[in-house]
């Protein structure tokens, strides 16, 4: 692939801004592949093993495909902002649509953890399962059927299958490391919307990679082409705004 140079690259938006035809946009997505490569391999460290950063990376073109067509430079915002932005969304949104349980799965895991803890809170006792199943109204054999599915979907193997080796088997059966449910994921996400609402594209970037993607402060500064003090002192800065915004809001938020 023919790198673009930073003049040439210049000719080529204002040509494609004039005449976006598929020629123009080709250029200007393989010129900037290399941020959603880069992007990907980052991210794919933080995730459970069966994903790759080919994977995170087919994902992540899509974003940028879609960013250099509604890209629009009068916002005064940088391309190179944008895209990120377009494409750390694309990962996300994959991430989602690979979810093993799907939409009735996790509704049906929110409405499970949701009677489990009214149960404890009243009783002072974990529910039996009869008596899950009685509260969620479904027949004792498709409530244990579908609560092993919810069980399974959160575990991964410890190390690929081989012919040689029956004891990944075991391995698969040991849960992920512990994160958040999915009501506390959706929980998370419906706050770090409300919390980064107005701010600037490239410091909702920041906030999204460090708290919920759980990039380092140099990860972070590769992903946005700038140095590892320039994302400490910008999160920073974000941080004190965040706080002076929400200084009078008397919340229990918790991202």
């Amino acid at each position: 692939m023919k790198t673009i140079v930073k003049d040439d690259i210049a000719a080529v938006w204002k040509k494609y801004r004039k005449a976006p035809t598929p020629e123009m946009r080709n250029r200007l997505v393989e010129h900037y592949m290399p941020l959603v490569d880069k992007l990907s391999e980052i991210m794919a460290r933080r995730l459970w093993p069966r994903v790759t950063s080919d994977e995170l990376a087919s994902a992540g073109y899509e974003g940028l495909i879609a960013a250099v067509g509604s890209f629009d430079p009068d916002r005064g915002v940088k391309f190179e902002t944008y895209c990120r932005q377009r494409i750390v969304g694309s990962i996300r949104d994959w991430q989602r649509e690979i979810d093993p349980l799907g939409r009735s799965g996790r509704s049906f895991e929110r409405t499970l953890n949701r009677i489990e803890e009214q149960h404890n809170a009243q009783n002072g006792a974990p529910a039996t399962l009869s008596e899950l199943a009685e509260k969620l109204e479904m027949p004792l054999s498709k409530f244990v059927k579908m609560k092993r599915t919810v069980l399974a979907s959160h575990c991964v193997p410890l190390e690929a299958p081989t012919e040689r080796s029956d004891e990944s088997r075991v391995g698969s059966l040991v849960p992920a490391d512990p994160g958040p449910s999915p009501v506390q994921h959706t929980e998370r996400e419906l706050i770090r919307d409300y919390l980064t609402r107005g701010l600037k594209d490239q410091d909702r970037l920041i906030i999204t990679l460090y708290y919920y993607e759980r990039l380092t402060m140099s990860e972070i500064g590769s992903v946005l082409g700038v140095s590892e003090s320039r994302v400490c002192q910008r999160h920073a800065e974000i941080v004190e705004q965040l706080r002076t915004r929400f200084s009078d809001t008397p919340c229990d938020l918790v991202a």
